[in-house]
């Protein structure tokens, strides 16, 4: 495999840079002698929903080649507690946000063999938490601050993608992934609401397309004007939106605003969202969580991108049909809907 380049090195400064010297003179007391049969791993997760989604890929593969593993999330967030909850290869999910008896039992009383912490740069959060937690192999990325820390480290490429970077761990355990098993991440079985159930019979094998006008920051946002202009260009298609809660509005200006948006029932959870996104021929998203939704089914997707090739390369769609449309800028309303129509023409010829 190839070394971790790491081009951001400079910004692991100041206090981040000072904590994780600190923790690693502190771990310079602690001695690694485990050669025993790997019996339970713990993976720190702090990452939102893309993240989650990604790593089902590598909790699959772990369970394909060592199913006798337990396996146990360590999440930061409560969606993500309820996500890994739902999944059929973990055992237990800790939520950092527990009580007091729920953490002092998780220090004192619980010991894994394998520790993953699939940051690959310095994270004061994930380095504590890798310090104070018991494990007797403690894994994550190369890097100069995780040195003695951890007990083994990965070298990958910086620029692989993220579900490479997570496979790393089967390489260090010594894991084959049996014929198989080199899959898509994919969705736990989330409640589904009967209106979103019937509407996803309803649309199925009609060949709608998706729009998501919604996205994780405001950067990534494309605009109402645009995804008119988008919808109006290809009267032929019948489109779907999806939107965050915070978005409704959106959603349904565009679905009253054209004739060729049919309205469709709001999504509470990733399960509804997938539950419509299995059915779509195409999903145009600038949203990565939906992009990884998208590969759980290989539904084609188009991806919008801000000119950052460090995103373009981790968190590229895994979908067997798609294409990433990227930005001249850090901000994804800067692409032109030119450049969207022709990456739908191209994906749509696929089809």
């Amino acid at each position: 495999m190839k070394t971790n380049i790491q081009p951001r090195e400079g910004d692991v400064v100041g206090r981040r840079r000072a904590v994780a010297r600190l923790l690693q003179a502190f771990s310079m007391f602690r001695r690694s002698r485990f050669d025993g049969k790997v019996q339970s791993i713990a993976i720190i997760m702090a990452g939102r929903y893309g993240d989650a989604i990604l790593l089902t890929k590598l909790l699959r593969q772990l369970k394909a080649a060592a199913p006798e593993v337990s396996l146990h999330l360590i999440v930061s967030r409560k969606t993500n507690s309820v996500f890994f909850k739902a999944s059929p290869y973990v055992a237990s999910v800790f939520c950092l946000k527990s009580g007091l008896w729920a953490w002092l039992k998780l220090l004192l009383f619980t010991r894994f063999d394998v520790l993953f912490n699939p940051k690959d740069s310095p994270s004061n959060s994930n380095l504590i938490l890798s310090t104070i937690l018991r494990a007797r192999i403690k894994v994550s990325h190369n890097h100069e601050l995780h040195e003695g820390i951890f007990d083994r480290l990965i070298d990958v490429d910086y620029y692989s993608h993220e579900t490479a970077h997570n496979a790393g761990l089967l390489d260090v355990l010594g894991l084959n992934i049996p014929y198989g098993a080199e899959i898509r991440p994919e969705l736990p079985h989330y409640p589904v609401g009967s209106e979103v159930e019937q509407f996803a019979r309803e649309i199925s094998g009609r060949g709608y397309a998706g729009i998501n006008v919604s996205a994780g920051n405001a950067s990534r946002y494309w605009t109402r004007e645009k995804w008119l202009e988008l919808a109006r260009m290809f009267p032929e298609e019948r489109f779907i939106v999806f939107s965050a809660p915070g978005d409704l509005e959106e959603k349904k200006l565009l679905e009253t605003s054209l004739g060729n948006v049919i309205a469709s029932p709001e999504t509470a959870n990733l399960g509804e969202v997938g539950a419509i996104v299995r059915h779509l021929r195409i999903l145009v998203t600038p949203d990565t969580s939906l992009v990884h939704i998208a590969a759980c089914f290989d539904t084609p997707v188009i991806a919008f991108f801000p000119d950052t090739l460090l995103s373009m390369k981790r968190y590229a769609p895994l979908s067997s049909k798609s294409e990433i449309v990227a930005s001249c800028s850090k901000q994804v309303s800067d692409i032109e809907t030119d450049s969207v129509a022709a990456a739908f023409r191209r994906v749509r010829v696929l089809l």
